[in-house]
């Protein structure tokens, strides 16, 4: 039998051509910026800066509302104190088409004191992060962006320590990297800087607090 160039070309197309339904790999996250979003949500007449991205790679389960919640509790966080919320919500534009969408959580620090830990937190202050998550039709890259910062306490309104992005960036990366448990769940967290997201300094930033321009960037993968 002979085959024609043509018939050779249609064969040799067919076997190399990916089988349907092929899941392509995803990605860290998509730069805001790119699409008109910013790494600096929006609160007030300013903003508080994302500078801990989970990354889109992580274990699918911990991009997740609850798989989230267990990996922070993982680390030293958890729902607010009885889940009451004092003040409004705050917005972010991650570029994903969403446009400006509020916050998902806002979660404290529980000092390892089950249940009540975290109205501790609201009383004397310490670290707490917002949420959002870049889900949208334009950047979907399922990545976590949060903001992270130390709070005073509950006289001083929770203001922002001095340095109190970058200190709550550190705090929150120092508990997570290496290996962490939660109940049944094991957590490895690797991390990585990523500059050139966000400007150094105080421009922009709410309170007027400089911060390093530093993004942290952690892959969570579940054990």
């Amino acid at each position: 039998m002979r085959f024609s160039t043509f018939a050779v070309v249609l064969i040799l197309g067919a076997i190399s051509a990916p089988a349907t339904g092929v899941t392509k790999r995803g990605v860290d996250f998509y730069d805001p910026r790119d699409r008109g979003g910013s790494q600096l949500n929006h609160s007030a007449d300013a903003g508080e800066p994302l500078n801990v991205i989970i990354s889109g790679l992580s274990s699918p389960e911990v991009l997740t509302p609850a798989g989230f919640l267990n990996y922070a509790r993982a680390i030293g966080l958890s729902r607010e104190c009885f889940g009451q919320h004092s003040g409004g919500k705050q917005q972010a534009n991650l570029g994903d088409g969403h446009g400006w969408v509020d916050e998902r959580e806002v979660l404290r620090e529980h000092f390892n004191v089950p249940v009540l830990g975290t109205c501790f937190e609201s009383l004397l202050g310490g670290n707490h992060l917002r949420t959002f998550r870049q889900d949208g039709p334009d950047a979907n890259s399922g990545a976590l962006f949060l903001a992270v910062s130390q709070e005073e306490d509950l006289s001083k309104h929770h203001m922002i320590v001095p340095d109190g992005y970058n200190i709550g960036r550190d705090r929150l990366v120092a508990s997570a990297v290496g290996t962490k448990k939660f109940l049944t769940k094991t957590y490895e967290t690797t991390v990585r800087d990523i500059t050139g997201l966000l400007q150094p300094g105080s421009e922009g930033v709410n309170h007027g607090i400089s911060q390093d321009g530093i993004v942290k960037l952690l892959t969570v993968t579940v054990k």
